[in-house]
């Protein structure tokens, strides 16, 4: 454990304290012992409820307390009933949480934080990153998609004083979500990979998403170095505008980290010839994605930029071996399933689908394919275009759609001459699961793929759990 002085719990909090003395004989509050979650929150750690839309942490502090937590930052307003002793008032609690962050990350100078963003692929690019750091030293990652308001001060509350580097995701639900995490986090390095069009429905516009995506380069520190998507040219002239330091990766002869070439091996891998500053390395992948050497440029990149060596880039990213729910590839008794449901964009779907045309090219395919969420007034039109792709290009034996959006993926799909006789609809997952359908005498290959909210995962894990 890791434990705050009352004077730097102080200091962190700063105005968010709203009582004049901290607890007397209280425990210490230690940064790895500072849980949101009363369900998991373990003897001795403090708990922070935080209050949402629909919920409010503090009805379960004096649960928490009896459990053996240590202490609890509460909002007085917030409290029924006697607050219960060992408490720290706070104007607001994820305010305070995210001050106790700051100031820790703060304490840490010698950590190096690289923090990325983008349309797609920021996790992936994430877990690249932090193999290649790892293989540079001590360092920490992002956990799973822990890129909001409470997931990165959650790892920034991860970091020790041994830590030599950081990876950090950052998402974005409106403006000015990213320019917080960077003042919140202070990066040395930042990276943004692509702008598409997840999220435009909340955004209202391309441009207004382009806007809160270039935040990450305008709002970061002075010192910071600025990796930039060179094929964007939106992207490359954000960062340019800045003038602060800028690597640029693509495959532009300029870049600084280029794509040379690639290479879809039989075995289902890829291999990669990268020019990472004027030297040429190849780089041999597990497997394969189409947008896996961008990926692998911009973990590169980000990781130059912080004056990572050569040959931590390298062995780095030869560690990365998928994530679960990101095309990740199962190879079942009789049946090859491609688990892509963690979430979908019209952009990640044709890379998905793009890249098991290519790595499966002989082998009869099924689609099931759900809703893409938040695309706003481009979702009907948006849906087509993916189900004209899947017809047109991956000419799978079946495609089945899930969701009410997702009968536009089956129009477009029979519009560019896919059998309607091949196609079923289903609006829920829940119906799709009762077809109980026999997947393995469909096809060999199976591509399942949508926003996380339409819970494809659990036709996934029935299939792996070895059911039909």
């Amino acid at each position: 454990m890791l434990p705050l002085t009352w004077d730097q719990v102080r200091r962190f909090l700063g105005p968010t304290l709203a009582q004049a003395s901290l607890p007397e004989g209280a425990p210490p509050v230690c940064v790895d012992g500072l849980s949101t979650d009363s369900r998991s929150i373990g003897k001795g750690e403090w708990f922070v409820p935080i209050v949402g839309e629909t919920f409010d942490g503090h009805a379960y502090v004096g649960e928490v307390m009896q459990r053996g937590a240590a202490g609890f930052l509460y909002q007085a307003e917030r409290v029924t009933g006697p607050v219960p002793a060992g408490g720290i008032a706070v104007t607001d609690t994820l305010a305070a949480f995210q001050a106790l962050a700051h100031g820790w990350r703060m304490s840490l100078k010698d950590v190096g934080l690289l923090a990325l963003t983008g349309s797609t692929g920021k996790t992936t690019c994430k877990e690249m990153l932090g193999l290649i750091l790892k293989a540079a030293g001590p360092a920490l990652a992002t956990e799973a998609s822990f890129n909001n308001e409470i997931g990165v001060p959650k790892t920034l509350l991860a970091l020790r004083p041994e830590h030599r580097y950081g990876a950090l995701e950052f998402g974005a639900r409106m403006p000015g979500n990213i320019r917080f995490l960077c003042e919140m986090s202070l990066p040395n390095v930042v990276g943004l990979i692509n702008v598409g069009i997840t999220h435009v429905g909340i955004f209202g516009s391309v441009q207004a998403l382009l806007d809160t995506k270039l935040e990450i380069f305008r709002d970061s520190p002075d010192h910071t170095v600025q990796v930039a998507f060179g094929d964007d040219p939106r992207i490359l002239a954000g960062a340019k505008a800045t003038k602060k330091q800028t690597l640029v990766f693509g495959r532009l002869p300029e870049a600084d980290v280029r794509i040379i070439g690639e290479r879809w091996r039989d075995d289902g891998g890829m291999t990669l010839d990268l020019s990472v500053v004027g030297k040429t390395q190849k780089v041999e992948l597990s497997s394969a994605h189409q947008a896996y050497p961008v990926n692998a440029a911009a973990a590169a990149a980000m990781a130059t930029a912080a004056g990572i060596p050569l040959d931590a880039v390298v062995s780095g990213l030869q560690a990365f071996r998928g994530i679960k729910g990101r095309y990740q590839i199962h190879q079942l008794r009789n049946l090859t399933l491609i688990d892509d449901t963690y979430n979908a964009s019209p952009d990640s779907m044709i890379s998905g689908m793009s890249s098991l045309a290519r790595s499966f090219a002989g082998k009869t395919k099924v689609l099931v394919l759900g809703d893409m969420l938040e695309l706003g007034d481009e979702s009907a039109t948006e849906h087509a275009r993916v189900g004209a792709y899947a017809g047109a290009n991956v000419k799978p034996e079946w495609l089945y759609v899930v969701g009410t959006d997702a009968q536009h993926i089956a129009a477009g799909a029979t519009g560019a001459g896919f059998p309607a006789s091949r196609v079923q609809a289903f609006a829920t997952i829940d119906q799709l699961l009762a077809a109980d359908i026999p997947f393995a005498d469909r096809g060999e290959v199976l591509f399942a793929k949508a926003s996380n909210g339409m819970r494809l995962g659990r036709l996934v894990e029935r299939l792996k759990g070895g059911a039909r």
